[in-house]
């Protein structure tokens, strides 16, 4: 028996880094921002690399830093490990 476990949120329209802060803007009008020292993968990193910021169906990705944010996780005010 299969289980289906697709992502039933809107979808992330558009992630971006500013002034210390990650946002993620959501197709129901919703805005996530985080400051990047609630994130030690992100904490310290030069702006190229926090900007490299990829949207995926279950969440955002940082390719270049190894850090993986579900949509759930954010919309839920997880921003991954302190």
């Amino acid at each position: 028996m299969m289980i289906s476990m697709a992502c039933d949120l809107p979808a992330c329209l558009r992630a971006y880094y500013q002034d210390g802060d990650v946002f993620a803007l959501y197709a129901d009008g919703r805005e996530v921002r985080f400051a990047i020292s609630a994130n030690r993968r992100l904490r310290g990193q030069p702006e190229e690399k926090l900007n490299h910021i990829e949207i995926g169906h279950f969440g955002l990705s940082w390719p270049d830093l190894d850090e993986d944010l579900s949509h759930a996780g954010l919309r839920a005010g997880r921003f991954g490990q302190p």
